[in-house]
């Protein structure tokens, strides 16, 4: 039985999104707008940053790319997303008592986004963004009059300890609870760092411990609330909505690509064959919204629905192949020059990577800083390193593993749904092009992250070139260089050997 469509289904409802102002929040906006244009209102929960209040920050957004092809055929879309200023780790969202009011009364559809993506954080910090960020959530959901669907976003990696991710709730040893309670306990104890690391059991960070508890905060009310949890891998720049290559973020994959690209990271530890859980940010969005449709109309009290948003067996690729073809498409879209030519690896050796960081990227940043340092500029290049290493150190438990992942409710979200909202709200029926993926990545990067113009690209391919034969020029002379030792030595080595089996002097006999 075919269900009522996507854009009906929206009409004349409003919203809640938390984490509106993120990378993902700005696409799912846009994407209501747009495909749902009788959408009553979209209240997005943020707090003032740097001295812009939150309507600040929302109409900033009309400024974006992102939303210039919607705002093209509609100028006025944006009026219907509203600020709610409040802050979600702070009882009660932080938010005053007349826009609590108004949520209550009016809000029908909750996407909880909100959350700490730093996979560096202490525990703490993702306590209070992950945890009671979802907590003071659903407690605020409880009293909405006519909500349908609370929908929350976690992550394919909350159950990173098993080789199969499946489609369920796994609940950890120790209860959301204790957790927030411990945190408050240590946050000035001097044991900070081992009773954490006790609590993490296999979990490689605070980021997936806490995400996985948070799971556990949602599956607790699913028999008072309709809740469903959407978990999306690693998210990637759009594939080709609104705008081909849309991100704004250097968090995670996009970070190591300008690395790389800007020639300050020579070595990654990665495996080549392992295979690369990831999702286009678009995808996701398409998921995150039907299953928000689903869980609204067909509620389960007796088990929390969840649904992986990952490539799955539907798009199977390597670590290796996305290298490759990074590579290849590098050449082709660069960005503009950095430190030195782009031309990284990878591997599974420790002692050789840590030799290429030390020999590639630790020297030359210390030769550079200590130019800057003569020059009598401020140094800044083994601060990069350091946050290069910080940020390889908590990828490498990602990138030396594979995980098998199961999309099979995902893919379900296109049952009994019409061809039109199959086509907008594309899933597995996309077809995945990694060329394509790896073009927009890069241009989208060069875009709307480093602000660089498509006009740049040109002299960027110029650059690259020269840098190229620069970079085998000096190899060329560090091993003729390497030869002319290697040769001396020998030869140092057989004028000693030889020396030694000369026959001794021997004093002469006067004959008589």
């Amino acid at each position: 039985m075919q269900q009522t469509s996507v854009r009906e289904f929206f009409a004349d409802k409003s919203v809640l999104v938390t984490g509106g102002t993120g990378f993902m929040g700005k696409v799912l906006i846009e994407k209501l707008l747009r495909t749902c244009p009788d959408i009553n209102k979209i209240y997005v929960l943020c707090r003032s940053k740097r001295s812009k209040t939150p309507t600040t920050r929302i109409l900033e957004m009309s400024l974006l790319p992102l939303f210039q092809p919607l705002l093209e055929k509609n100028p006025n879309a944006l009026k219907k997303v509203v600020a709610i200023d409040g802050d979600l780790t702070r009882p009660g969202l932080g938010m005053m008592s007349v826009c609590r009011d108004e949520l209550i009364e009016n809000v029908e559809l909750v996407f909880h986004l909100g959350a700490s993506l730093r996979l560096e954080a202490d525990l703490r910090d993702a306590v209070e963004a992950n945890i009671l960020g979802t907590k003071h959530a659903i407690e605020l959901a409880k009293q909405m009059k006519h909500l349908k669907a609370f929908v929350h976003v976690s992550t394919v990696f909350c159950q990173c300890d098993s080789k199969i991710v499946e489609e369920k709730i796994t609940k950890p040893d120790v209860r959301p609870e204790t957790v927030i309670a411990l945190s408050e306990w240590i946050k000035n104890n001097p044991a900070q760092r081992e009773i954490s690391k006790s609590l993490l059991d296999a979990h490689p960070n605070h980021y997936t411990f806490t995400k996985q508890l948070a799971e556990t905060l949602v599956d607790d009310v699913k028999e008072v609330l309709p809740v469903c949890i959407v978990r999306p891998s690693i998210v990637t720049p759009t594939y080709k909505e609104p705008i081909p290559g849309w991100v704004d973020s250097l968090n995670g994959p996009i970070g190591i690509l300008v690395a790389g690209g800007k020639g300050v990271m020579r070595s990654m530890m990665c495996g080549r064959d392992n295979q690369a859980q990831v999702i286009p940010c678009d995808i996701a969005i398409n998921a995150i919204i039907l299953a928000a449709c689903k869980t609204s109309i067909e509620r389960n009290t007796a088990v929390t629905p969840v649904y992986n948003i990952s490539s799955g067996d539907f798009f199977p690729i390597t670590y290796g192949t996305i290298f490759d073809k990074g590579m290849e498409a590098f050449f082709k879209y660069p960005c503009n020059p950095g430190l030195w030519y782009p031309d990284g690896s990878m591997t599974t050796n420790k002692f050789l990577h840590n030799t290429k960081v030390f020999l590639f990227q630790i020297i030359p940043a210390l030769i550079i800083d200590l130019l800057l340092f003569i020059c009598g500029q401020k140094p800044f290049m083994m601060r990069v390193q350091n946050r290069i290493k910080v940020g390889c150190e908590v990828l490498e438990y990602f990138t030396m593993r594979t995980w098998l992942v199961d999309i099979q409710n995902c893919t379900s979200l296109h049952d009994y749904r019409s061809v039109e909202d199959r086509e907008t709200f594309f899933l597995s029926n996309v077809d995945l092009d990694i060329d394509r993926m790896m073009k927009h990545c890069l241009l989208g990067t060069k875009q709307y992250c480093l602000k660089e113009p498509l006009s740049t690209l040109r002299s960027a391919r110029i650059y690259v070139w020269m840098y190229w034969a620069v970079d085998r020029a000096v190899k060329a002379y560090l091993l003729y260089q390497l030869y002319k030792l290697t040769f001396y030595l020998l030869d140092e080595v057989s004028n000693l050997d030889s020396s030694q089996f000369l026959p001794a002097s021997m004093p002469c006999k006067t004959l008589s």
